[in-house]
């Protein structure tokens, strides 16, 4: 079985960035390449089995089986999994738990569905290649396949914690569902590359803000049983009392505040007006890690699908067009715009230099062919061409654009 498709030349600027990007550690493995979640060199003791499965020069093949049982039981309840195998290459992981996911996105088995997989669902301490979870997202809201990834790498790159991810090729039961997403679950194994501690709190944000009286508005996806939101009642409290004089002052004890400016400036720089800092339509697509080792939350950027693309008539969001409670309290204070003025333009030089557009070449190259044949995909080969291009357009123009808004 074809587990990892060979690539060729067009693709040796995807090979060079598969470990670090613009001298920046972690910009595709983390901050320290390996499990510590320290800053500094890479360890060379510490070998990442899973490294390969989300090398951007790969292109790899994953076949999922489903008895019939499971199939059924798929189709009358998606969202809770069912027993299934995952086969890459040679390699065969058995009992493990498939479910299809997505809101709007989502699709069902007879389409081109969207699937989570949890290596221990039914086995304990089950893992494959140290992974605890697979995520392959169908793309229906990234008609170019390459958005996506190019803006966890951006995140990467600026080192912040983020997925790892690539384009895969996914089988279900001998048939072809087409070209996904490969996208880094945010769990534990995810957090010990990026945190000293791993034990915290991880939080999917439901679409409210930072406000007393929130804490029951996130999913709590770590520590369930026992459900202790006391971090998230202090961060909204800290962000409530902060004088707009002092306001990262007095939220530092609680948030990592350079963290915190960065990844908003990411969210502007890669067009994420679904997101926290700039939502259109309320906070959206992003976690909350709550990092015991520090007493510090720090964002996690997911579902970047409708990044580096615009909104109805508007190119680009705004940078001082904020929406996020913080984020907007900060712009509102000279001080602290001031000073997301100046990460601004730090990150706007580092995104420049990434040369998305040489990996957003290299990625179409690598993908054209099997998009083009996508039996499921639900957009036209003109409109994945049109949309690429629109996307590489955008890693072009972006930095002039964040500049012309500063000062």
């Amino acid at each position: 079985m074809e587990g990892m498709r060979a690539v060729g030349p067009a693709l040796a600027f995807l090979c060079a960035c598969s470990g670090q990007v613009s001298g920046v550690p972690g910009a595709d493995g983390g901050p320290s390449g390996g499990d510590d979640g320290g800053g500094g060199a890479p360890d060379a003791a510490v070998v990442d089995d899973s490294a390969e499965l989300y090398d951007l020069a790969a292109f790899p093949r994953f076949d999922i089986e489903l008895p019939p049982e499971s199939v059924t039981a798929l189709e009358n309840d998606p969202a809770t999994y069912a027993t299934g195998t995952l086969r890459y290459r040679d390699e065969v992981v058995e009992n493990i738990g498939v479910r299809l996911k997505g809101e709007y996105t989502f699709r069902p088995l007879s389409g081109k569905a969207s699937f989570k997989l949890k290596f221990d669902e039914f086995v304990p301490d089950q893992r494959f290649r140290g992974l605890k979870h697979m995520t392959f997202n169908n793309g229906f809201e990234d008609p170019s396949f390459v958005a996506e990834r190019l803006v966890y790498l951006a995140f990467r790159n600026a080192d912040l914690p983020a997925p790892r991810a690539n384009s895969a090729e996914v089988w279900v039961n001998g048939t072809l569902y087409g070209v996904y997403n490969n996208i880094e679950t945010e769990d534990k194994p995810f957090l010990r590359r990026w945190f000293a501690d791993d034990e915290g709190n991880v939080y999917e944000e439901q679409g409210v803000d930072w406000y007393p009286g929130n804490e029951e508005g996130f999913e709590l996806e770590t520590n369930e049983e026992l459900n202790d939101r006391s971090d998230l009642t202090a961060l909204f409290a800290a962000v409530d009392a902060a004088s707009a004089d002092t306001l990262m002052a007095d939220v530092a004890a609680i948030v990592d505040t350079d963290r915190f400016l960065r990844y908003c400036a990411l969210e502007g720089l890669v067009n994420q007006w679904d997101g926290y800092a700039y939502t259109q339509f309320g906070p959206n697509n992003y976690r909350m890690y709550h990092d015991p080792s520090t007493g510090h939350f720090s964002l996690l950027p997911w579902g970047m699908d409708m990044a580096m693309k615009p909104l109805g008539d508007s190119d680009y969001v705004e940078v001082h067009s904020a929406a996020g409670l913080l984020l907007r309290r900060c712009l509102e204070a000279a001080d602290c715009r001031a000073a997301y003025d100046a990460i601004l333009a730090e990150e706007t030089d580092r995104f420049e230099a990434l040369g998305l557009d040489q990996v957003a070449e290299a990625a179409y190259a690598q993908i054209r062919d099997q998009v083009y044949g996508d039996p499921r995909k639900e957009h036209s080969n003109e409109e994945f061409d049109a949309t690429y291009a629109r996307v590489l357009d955008f890693t072009r123009q972006r930095p002039a654009s964040v500049r012309a808004e500063l000062p």
